[in-house]
């Protein structure tokens, strides 16, 4: 003679198995169709550079993605399909960063970027004319007019301080 546990025991060891088994097994059947890219932007003095404008160009499709990096320096992007890119990063006050950068599938490609400070460059435009020197002997000389000899301060009309 057989001892059948009873249904309702039963059912509850069979639900409770299941539960178990459904939370302590991984589910492998999910698939991956998209990476991402991610990284941190800092100056050669290893200081983030927050607010970096940061491009991707996908070279087959030649679509580009921009993004900002946040107070940290820290720019990401997120389902983006395998494949080769063009990461550029730019910032004012400092050269333009370009790299070749190959996206996989699954988890993030770390792509850290360092800006170098850019060139000061100084344009200055001259309008006029230098007047002229006399290198030879250092003399100078200029003719004057009458209004100008009339408008010299001159107490007593005395013309021989002028000689």
């Amino acid at each position: 003679m057989r001892i059948w546990p009873s249904r309702p025991l039963l059912l509850t060891v069979v639900l409770l198995t299941g539960v178990s088994l459904l939370f302590s097994c991984e589910v492998k059947a999910q698939t991956t169709t998209s990476g991402a890219l991610a990284g941190v932007v800092t100056d050669q003095s290893m200081a983030v550079v927050p607010d970096a404008e940061v491009e991707i160009k996908d070279d087959a499709r030649n679509t580009i993605e921009t993004t900002r990096t946040d107070r940290d320096g820290v720019y990401r992007f997120y389902f983006v399909a395998p494949g080769a890119y063009t990461l550029t990063v730019r910032h004012i006050g400092f050269r333009e960063a370009r790299r070749t950068v190959g996206v996989l599938l699954g988890p993030a490609v770390s792509v850290n970027v360092t800006l170098a400070i850019a060139e000061a460059r100084s344009e200055i435009t001259i309008a006029d004319e230098a007047p002229l020197i006399h290198a030879e002997n250092g003399d100078a000389s200029e003719t004057i007019n009458q209004k100008q000899i009339s408008d010299v301060p001159n107490p007593g009309n005395d013309l021989t301080c002028f000689a």
